[in-house]
């Protein structure tokens, strides 16, 4: 799914480096709300910069959708989004303090080439305000959080990753310096885990951050499958029979069989 954005100002007005932070900043926002791979510059257009992307890795093809989400819902509440963590809204507050710069009039986005621009989301002063005012940290306090480690960066001079809970519709956003979480980081990619550490919240009791400083794999619990767990699984095979019902109508037919 291509991304398209609008950048509204008079031909002669926008800048180029206006133009170039709209770029770079739309693409940190893209990245890092998929899997970090890149996206590639799919049309440019005339009369109010038009230009759009596509993400090469088709996993990231539901980014477009997501950041439309992201920035109607924070314009309307100053809220974290469902499933959306602290460095996504914070990308889109920084792209959206370009408008009114350096010739920038406004900034759309949509991902129908159909639709017209008078329906596409628009990133507003007030998409900016409420990102703002959902990272403000309120209250702080001990506390943990479980959820599915994913978007790992240990590269930088703090080692972040995030967390995601689908079951709450949180995603938070985590940091560390300590040696033995970042080994156990390392080791349990992709699976569910709980850290515990520092907690930052929003005025909306919102998780944002959390500085970890333990964290440790969730056991999930296993159980030998019995022959009454498989009961019914192809009831057309077996005539509507449970497994053990059908294995043993067989075994009384076979032994009838043998008597005759």
């Amino acid at each position: 799914m291509d991304v398209e954005m609008k950048v509204e100002g008079q031909l002669g007005a926008i800048t180029l480096s206006a133009l170039q932070d709209v770029l770079a900043g739309l693409n940190r926002l893209l990245r890092g709300m998929g899997g970090g791979e890149e996206w590639s510059l799919t049309g440019l257009g005339e009369g109010s910069a038009l230009l759009a992307a596509r993400p090469l890795d088709h996993e990231d093809s539901d980014v477009g959708h997501r950041l439309l989400c992201v920035v109607r819902e924070l314009e309307e509440r100053p809220e974290i989004p469902s499933l959306e963590d602290e460095a996504t809204v914070r990308r889109v507050a920084d792209l959206t303090g370009l408008v009114g710069k350096r010739g920038v009039a406004g900034l759309r986005v949509r991902t129908d080439r159909l639709s017209p621009w008078s329906q596409a989301a628009s990133l507003t002063p007030a998409v900016r305000m409420n990102a703002l005012q959902a990272l403000t940290v309120n209250a702080r306090a001990r506390s943990s959080f479980q959820g599915r480690l994913d978007k790992v960066n240990l590269r930088g001079k703090t080692p972040q990753f995030s967390l995601f809970n689908e079951a709450r519709g949180l995603a938070l956003r985590c940091n560390t310096t300590d040696d033995e979480v970042i080994k156990q980081v390392k080791r349990h990619m992709g699976e569910v885990v709980t850290a515990r550490g520092d907690l930052s919240r929003n005025a909306s009791n919102q998780p944002v951050h959390l500085r970890v400083d333990r964290l440790t794999a969730v056991e999930v619990p296993r159980r030998n499958v019995s022959v009454e767990d498989w009961a019914g699984v192809s009831p057309e095979w077996t005539n509507g029979l449970s497994s053990v019902d059908f294995v043993r109508r067989q075994r009384d037919a076979g032994a009838s069989e043998d008597g005759e």
